[in-house]
């Protein structure tokens, strides 16, 4: 397997979901797996379509198949349908991003924002990048089961911490230089706010989204998304502990303290 194709286990994973998909032809399994390598090619390369390698079909006829699954939201179906079950208690982690628009993009501006748990993406949405990251962040986590949420400064707000508690969750957020009252927060949850951190540079590495050459948001958003499916096959494949699995503090797990600083 390379970085543009796809192992015989990912794809068994993603046929299960396209197997459930009304009107997606899936009469001839090579030619839809080609289908879906190429997207994956141009997802990760950022190439032009006009680039794509002979062997893996006619570029226009592959541009305007991926054009009618973003519209028909397919490819963020796949995405959703290939989450794990979340526990109650896990730890929640949002952020953002900025990418600045490609010049054949329409646009000066575009901006992701993701929300991860158990150690996956568990949702994309799109926003302008002149604003702020807290108009967005209730909707990124509504619905999404946790007790705990790591967040950065940026997503200070009492409006915004009153909307956690009210479904269970605890934002963990250091405070502002000269905040008066400051809420209290869990240095060793946010300490594991890198995660999500360390997942933007793995999405960036698909120079199809770090360009942004696409002039509409759906076309944009639909390879964001399968970049995000792709992530978070690898790391079910990877065998790497659920970040999800380790227990909050607050829902019956065990405390871990910073270590003591040492004596000069």
């Amino acid at each position: 397997m390379t970085r543009t194709s796809l192992d015989d286990a990912q794809w068994v994973s993603l046929m299960l979901v396209m197997q459930q998909i009304p009107l997606v032809w899936k009469r001839d399994d090579v030619a839809l797996r080609r289908f879906v390598e190429a997207a994956l090619w141009i997802c990760r390369t950022g190439a032009p379509w006009r680039d794509l390698p002979d062997g893996l079909g006619l570029w226009s006829s592959v541009y305007h198949r991926w054009r009618r699954w973003c519209l028909r939201g397919w490819w963020e179906v796949i995405f959703e349908a290939l989450l794990p079950s979340l526990l109650a208690n896990g730890l929640l982690l949002l952020d953002s991003t900025t990418c600045k628009a490609h010049r054949a993009a329409s646009g000066a501006v575009g901006s992701s924002a993701i929300a991860r748990a158990l150690g996956r993406i568990l949702r994309l949405i799109t926003s302008s990048g002149h604003h702020s990251d807290l108009r967005y962040a209730t909707a990124l986590a509504s619905g999404i089961p946790a007790c705990d949420a790591a967040l950065d400064r940026r997503y200070i707000s009492a409006p915004l911490r009153a909307a956690f508690a009210a479904e269970g969750c605890t934002i963990h957020t250091p405070p502002k230089r000269g905040m008066v009252d400051p809420p209290a927060w869990d240095p060793v949850l946010y300490a594991r706010r890198h995660h999500v951190e360390n997942l933007f540079s793995r999405l960036k590495d698909f120079a199809r989204i770090t360009l942004r050459r696409d002039k509409t948001r759906r076309s944009w958003m639909g390879f964001a998304h399968l970049a995000a499916t792709m992530i978070n096959l690898r790391i079910a494949e990877s065998g790497h502990r659920p970040l999800g699995h380790w227990a909050s503090p607050r829902c019956g797990g065990r405390r871990r303290s910073p270590s003591p600083p040492s004596p000069r």
